[in-house]
């Protein structure tokens, strides 16, 4: 994070060019294999908001922005974006103290540990329990005794490590994650901790701090939608020794060099801690209040009360197959979620193609709040958006033709779009008017069509009451996986930060009578095979 005391005044991505025409595509299916008129007509109606800058980056917008900077380096989560970028939203948004943001899906609560910088209360919601750790260590930092601080650092400099009883609580895919000699000393140390006659607020750091080093002493790497192995890992041993005698290739070599000791990783990781504290305690704040709640924001939203929240900032999981119970397996179960992992998994915002309809599950959520006729009316403004039908449409096409591999993502696809509709307009109703609320995300690209993700999703708010404000579209392009451009050619995917408002006057959603069904054409399909 910068310095908190000299958040800058600017104003937010000045425009580079006056042309936004240039920034609109006109072909979204490879060989014109499928439908696209209504993408098209998308990207016309909304020409008007697109706009590129020179302000927006790749690493304002991930977590690229938040190395090295103070308290948001704490643990590394890949899926957030930078401080920076939150602190230009709430300056362009202007947003005081006494304001009121929330984030729901909120990560490693950038958002909200900018907000306390700034004397701005916050909510966020968050289902990971990693998330939840970060938040409670990070949220406390002027609780935090230094002189405690330093008297652990030095009893932790002169431990010696012993074999520890207790064994990491592997999950399936964690298992060799470890050398032998790592893992004995991550479970003697988690073992130290617990046995250290410190405050409670130590006690969380330094709980903090192990789970930040696991992927670093470890043989994985986070990747994508996977876990990247080192080859000395056992799990690739093995893979190796199967291959080999069925006649194949071995895995391509992954060396991740020289791995630190655990208790390198701590004193490492320790003293960055305590510099950040240092720098931390010295600087004055407002006082404000900040909030994270668990669980899944489809869920928590309809819970919370109208007309609360002066700007909405986030960064929803992308509609990219990223599985984050797989990438972050090793910090889910050393923190006793492994048994969980697999409904975890179906709780989060569908994106992978494992994620099973939720519609049901919310369906009698709503109508426990006596709302059912909403839900309906919410299901309808998604179903009978032409662009989701067309996408719908082309995917179906481009598996019939065995142009895509795994006929999960039109299920992944169309509950995406559905699940962030009903996150839309929960966000309306509990948005004061004027309000506006920033979506960072990614346009993707599966079977050679290409999903107009910030134009649908601003076409769906809209829809709902939103008004569009501007479409602000990255300089670099984003490109498509290798297995696409193999088969399809290169395309530059928009990567973009959406920003809407709620009307002063908000107008209220009406969509035509018909008969509603649980389950779409896509989902009665795949349950008829």
């Amino acid at each position: 994070m910068t310095e908190i005391r000299n958040l800058r005044q600017l104003s937010l991505f000045p425009t580079l060019a006056d042309d936004n025409n240039s920034l609109s595509r006109f072909s979204f299916s490879h060989e014109d294999v499928c439908a696209q008129d209504e993408r098209i007509a998308l990207e016309e109606r909304y020409a008007e908001f697109l706009e590129e800058t020179s302000k927006f980056n790749r690493k304002l917008v991930s977590y690229q922005g938040n190395k090295g900077a103070i308290i948001h380096g704490w643990i590394k989560y890949r899926e957030g974006f930078s401080a920076q970028l939150v602190e230009d939203l709430i300056r362009e948004f202007r947003i005081e103290p006494g304001g009121k943001v929330l984030d729901p899906f909120s990560g490693s609560s950038t958002t909200l540990l900018v907000a306390k910088s700034m004397g701005i209360d916050a909510v966020g919601i968050e289902i990971m329990s990693v998330c939840h750790l970060a938040w409670e260590a990070k949220s406390i930092f002027y609780e935090y005794d230094l002189g405690e601080l330093k008297q652990i650092r030095a009893w932790l400099v002169d431990s010696q490590t012993e074999k520890a009883e207790a064994r990491f609580p592997h999950i399936t895919i964690t298992e060799s994650a470890f050398p032998p000699e790592a893992e004995h000393a991550i479970m003697f140390y988690t073992h130290w901790v617990e046995n250290l006659d410190v405050s409670k607020a130590a006690k969380t750091l330094l709980r903090l701090i192990l789970t930040s080093i696991l992927e670093e002493v470890s043989y994985t790497r986070k990747d994508g939608q996977y876990l990247r192995w080192d080859y000395r890992s056992e799990k690739v041993r093995e893979r190796n020794r199967i291959r080999q005698s069925q006649g194949k290739k071995p895995i391509k070599k992954v060396d991740l060099g020289s791995l630190p000791s655990v208790k390198e990783a701590l004193v490492s990781a320790f003293d960055i801690v305590i510099a950040d504290i240092r720098k931390l305690q010295e600087l004055p704040f407002r006082q404000s209040h900040q909030e994270l709640i668990k669980g899944n924001s489809m869920y928590v939203l309809p819970t919370l009360e109208p007309n609360q929240f002066d700007a909405v900032i986030t960064s929803p999981p992308y509609c990219n197959r990223y599985d984050y119970t797989r990438t972050y397996a090793l910090e889910l179960a050393y923190l006793g979620e492994g048994d969980g992992i697999f409904d975890l998994r179906q709780n989060l915002l569908s994106c992978t193609v494992e994620n099973r309809s939720k519609l049901n599950l919310l369906q009698e959520h709503y109508k426990a709040f006596g709302r059912g006729d909403r839900f309906d009316e919410i299901l309808q403004t998604v179903w009978k958006n032409a662009a989701f039908q067309e996408i719908n449409r082309a995917l179906q096409n481009r598996w019939e033709r065995g142009d895509m591999n795994n006929r999960g993502v039109l299920r992944m696809v169309e509950q995406y779009f559905t699940e962030l509709t009903f996150i839309f307009a929960e966000l309306l109703r509990i948005c004061k008017p004027g309000a506006r609320v920033a979506f960072v995300n990614d346009n993707v690209r599966y079977g050679g069509e290409v999903i107009p993700v910030d134009l649908l999703t601003t076409d769906l708010a809209v829809n709902l009451g939103f008004e569009p404000v501007k479409i602000y579209v990255l300089p670099q392009r984003k490109g498509n996986s290798s297995q696409q451009m193999s088969r399809f050619g290169r395309e530059a995917l928009r990567k973009s930060i959406t920003v809407w408002r709620k009307p002063n006057g908000k107008r209220v959603n009406s969509c035509p009578e018909s008969d509603i069904r649980i389950f779409s054409r896509a989902q009665e399909s795949e349950r008829g095979m």
